[in-house]
């Protein structure tokens, strides 16, 4: 059987052994195996027009990686960058702008051979808000149109593949109307969802299947911390009772009620998603406000659980025909939840092969004995 990667591998050198937020250590980056590195670059232009101080840092940044033997997978804006600087991507006009901005973005880093990913999880609401899901679709067509016009051979595609809620559909139409290289995914089994190591072949098949592109896994990884509610959700229940609310029927009869009782990072994404996106969003919030997973344990969200993860997941996804690269999520632990800000929620602050401090986990190890093979 002939290879779907080989052409991709023409542009990327092989296998994209990768990870998200990085720090400068470049010494511990590659000494893992990888070398790739995943960020999301700042909106371009500043009020005036001119490039902004905190994307030239980030340009400059990209080269240190590449001159340091790492190549840059990069996040072009999210909808919430335009609207900050005047564009409304909902308008036609909006939407020409972004396919201004994005094919600027691609022309100037070159040079440098990057990999696009076209903004992040659409189907997401925190990163599509304040759009609606049609609305979303045609910031991704735009973005996707953009970047490969600054670009014509660059490597380009996106993440915002599922084959739920309708999305399969809506991928097949994004692909008719772009011309991507790979098609990308997410999959956080075992922490944010239910499934053993296995589902991810699954997944990488489905896809496939789905679009017959290379796969690439742009999100992937296994929490240390945090525990794990019971299968009939009562810690939630219980957390709306005691907030006076009779289940999550009476949560949605009474939303605005519930708004108000949110922390302040949770309460503006209730306030700015699309107003059909409300109760989705609302219930989505359950494990930042319970501080526990709602999935079933396959290993424990520990440390060495983490490691466990990685060292039975890892030689599966490299030996797959399917999959042309693997970005680990990520590389350092957070001191607060970028969703909630609460510290002691284990939703966004554990899921870093380093802790806060530097040190390495067991998974750093892992991943180094199994990537440097």
């Amino acid at each position: 059987m002939d290879d779907i990667r080989t052409s991709l591998y023409q542009k990327t050198g092989g296998f994209m052994k990768g990870i998200c937020h990085p720090n400068s250590d470049y010494a511990s980056l590659t000494g893992a195996g990888l070398s790739w590195v995943r960020r999301d670059t700042p909106y371009p232009f500043d009020e005036n027009g001119n490039l902004s101080e905190s994307y030239l840092r980030f340009r400059d940044e990209t080269r240190a990686y590449a001159e340091n033997g790492l190549r840059s997978v990069i996040v072009s804006p999210y909808p919430r960058s335009f609207l900050a600087h005047g564009i409304d991507p909902r308008t036609s006009e909006g939407l020409d702008k972004v396919r201004e901005v994005c094919a600027f973005l691609a022309k100037d880093y070159r040079e440098l051979g990057v990999c696009w990913q076209a903004t992040n999880e659409m189907f997401v609401v925190h990163f599509r808000m304040p759009l609606t899901i049609p609305e979303s679709v045609e910031f991704l067509v735009a973005s996707l149109q953009g970047l490969r016009a600054g670009d014509p051979d660059g490597i380009i595609g996106h993440n915002t593949v599922s084959l739920e809620d309708g999305w399969d559909d809506r991928c097949r139409d994004i692909d008719r109307r772009t011309e991507c290289d790979y098609f990308g995914f997410d999959l956080y089994n075992g922490t944010w969802s239910d499934g053993g190591t296995d589902t991810y072949i699954d997944r990488i098949h489905e896809l496939y299947e789905l679009c017959g592109k290379p796969i690439v896994l742009m999100e992937f990884g296994f929490a240390s911390r945090g525990g794990n509610a019971h299968a009939d959700r009562r810690e939630a229940y219980e957390y709306l009772g005691n907030l006076g609310f009779r289940g999550l029927d009476d949560l949605a009869a009474r939303a605005g009620e519930f708004v108000q009782t949110l922390p302040p990072a949770l309460k503006h994404t209730a306030d700015n998603c699309a107003r059909e996106d409300l109760i989705p969003a609302l219930i989505g919030m359950m494990p930042h406000l319970t501080k526990l997973w709602y999935s079933e344990m396959v290993f424990p969200h520990t440390e060495e659980g983490q490691a466990q993860f990685y060292a039975e997941l890892l030689p599966k996804l490299l030996a797959d025909p399917y999959l042309a690269g693997a970005i680990l999520y990520c590389w350092q632990d957070s001191r607060t939840c970028f969703t909630c800000g609460a510290s002691d929620c284990p939703c966004e602050t554990a899921w870093g092969i380093t802790r806060c401090d530097g040190t390495k986990k067991p998974a750093y190890d892992t991943i180094r004995g199994i990537f440097t093979k």
